[in-house]
């Protein structure tokens, strides 16, 4: 079965697109990519999948003249888009969501193409909801987006996430040079970083109160040389890095997780049994607080707005779920039922039965 995978570049959209890919590789499958792919191509072309990039961008001036040249742009990579699918002739089509996999899914649907697409956030997005009504099945990552779609089309599917053969704590601390005594915190700020969350977790770890904790701190790429440099200066007993490839060697080390609140990161923090303190991105409909809630209405997480983002909130979040000492079972009993272990086979399943 050839089956063309439609996504945007951006973290949230590109590795659940890659899990699945993978497991469909697996079970025998021709998988190609296509969508405004990004810096993503490079990743997509490392694991050898043929792939498609086309052009277009996001609305983000609402002028007239901003919405023309979103019309154009768009219509351009759908007509690009019958093209793509013309040549690749796959058998199934799954997206992925945002612009980036819209005139794919648009194209494929209107060539009478058996489509899927995945929706990573418990509130749909805008592409999404419209794609919906045009497309043969819908997968969710949480069971709550059922109210917000046509439930004859829904799967709970899950998101297609790393979740699987984490290092033991010791190999997980050992791969990133910290000591074995000391409480461990691992602030992820999304794939892109966030410099409001970087600004206020240094002054955090600069706190005597914080001490005898140590860090990994995913900085994203724009922020990493300003805090690889800050933290070297004052000795503090944290490890920075753009960006964590293996995001299991950092989740066997830490005792909690400061994090965004994207579908993948809650879906995995969920699913190894870690206690986090949550920092929903608080734009594009402030569609990760409704995500941040699956793991906060739990007992797992506690979340913090970013309105209300300061040292000493982040601090009192932090110290309280550090208190608590949860552990790993404690949070699993807690998660139990909300996550799915095998998100991209299912997925590849629901794929496999269009």
């Amino acid at each position: 079965m050839k089956v063309l995978i439609a996504t945007g570049g951006t973290g949230g959209h590109i590795f659940p697109a890659i899990e699945t890919a993978k497991v469909l590789r697996i079970r025998g499958h021709h998988v190609s990519f296509a969508g405004v792919l990004g810096q993503a191509e490079d990743r997509i072309k490392a694991l050898n999948f043929s792939l498609f990039p086309l052009a277009a961008k996001g609305l983000n001036d609402r002028s007239f003249l901003g919405w023309l040249n979103f019309g154009s742009t768009m219509s351009q990579a759908i007509f690009r888009s019958f093209s793509v699918i013309r040549k690749c002739a796959p058998d199934k089509i799954i997206g992925f969501g945002g612009y980036g996999a819209f005139p794919v899914v648009m194209a494929g649907a209107l060539m009478r193409r058996p489509v899927l697409i995945h929706e990573q956030n418990v509130v749909p997005g805008k592409a999404n909801a419209l794609l919906s009504k045009i497309v043969k099945k819908v997968a969710i990552s949480f069971e709550g987006s059922r109210k917000f779609l046509d439930r004859n089309k829904v799967v709970w599917t899950g998101c297609p996430c790393n979740h699987s053969s984490l290092p033991t704590k010791s190999e997980g601390l050992s791969a990133f040079g910290l000591e074995a005594g000391k409480k461990t915190i691992v602030l992820i700020g999304g794939s892109q970083g966030s410099h409001r969350l970087n600004e206020i977790f240094f002054e955090l770890m600069k706190d005597p109160s914080f001490a005898h904790y140590q860090a990994i701190h995913m900085t994203g790429l724009k922020d990493f040389s300003l805090y690889e440099a800050r933290y070297r200066e004052v000795n503090l007993p944290v490890k920075a890095y753009a960006f964590i490839d293996n995001i299991a060697q950092a989740y066997a080390a830490a005792d909690i997780v400061i994090a965004r609140a994207g579908a993948a990161t809650i879906s995995e923090l969920g699913l190894v049994g870690l206690a986090a303190v949550l920092v929903p991105y608080p734009f594009a409909g402030n569609h990760q607080k409704y995500n941040a809630d699956v793991l906060s209405d739990a007992g797992a997480a506690i979340i913090v707005e970013q309105k209300d983002l300061t040292k000493n909130s982040l601090k009192e979040a932090l110290t309280r779920m550090l208190l608590s000492n949860f552990s790993k079972e404690d949070v699993l009993k807690k998660t139990k039922g909300l996550f799915q272990t095998d998100a991209a086979l299912q997925l590849a399943l629901v794929a496999e039965g269009l």
